[in-house]
């Protein structure tokens, strides 16, 4: 019985290695879009972190876009990032719990735990280009629809992947 819990555990750990490598490198690739900058797949990973690993191995991708902003030069971002990926982990995991014995369609239950996260990542970048980079409530208004494509994106890829398996089991 022992050795079950070590092997589980030690599966957990690689995984959450796993992700924060694709999490790192799927924030670093980014796909260019006219008038809205870059999209990446980083948050793409880490709601498919969060939903196959749970808490707290999940929060491995949230070090994993923390580690992104270090490598591309974002040292500025690097707090907020960890504390708002962490915190999308958490959402994503507990309203994905929560949602479980609920009577709705299986999309919608895979849909609203990342529309939650999402929300929280882009109201966290707003709050903290707000107080830290830009200095001004108005002025940091501007990225808010940005973050929001990029949340969108992040919520299609990670559906998309999860979509036929949605009860991994670890």
């Amino acid at each position: 019985m022992l050795q079950k819990i070590r092997n589980v555990q030690t599966r957990k750990l690689v995984l959450a290695a796993m992700f924060c490598a694709l999490t790192f490198l799927g924030t670093c690739i980014a796909i260019p879009v006219p008038v809205a900058g870059n999209l990446n797949f980083g948050d793409g990973f880490l709601l498919v972190a969060a939903w196959t690993l749970g808490l707290p191995w999940g929060l491995g991708a949230a070090l994993g876009a923390m580690l992104s902003d270090l490598a591309m030069g974002y040292g500025i971002y690097i707090p907020a990032t960890l504390v708002i990926k962490a915190l999308m982990v958490v959402a994503a995991v507990l309203l994905r719990r929560a949602m479980e014995g609920i009577h709705m369609p299986r999309l919608v239950r895979r849909i609203l735990p990342g529309v939650a996260a999402e929300l929280i990542m882009a109201a966290g970048y707003y709050l903290f280009e707000s107080l830290f980079v830009l200095n001004s409530f108005t002025a940091a208004l501007a990225n808010i629809p940005f973050n929001l494509l990029q949340g969108l994106f992040a919520i299609i890829l990670s559906t998309l992947v999860t979509l036929r398996n949605w009860n991994w089991h670890i």
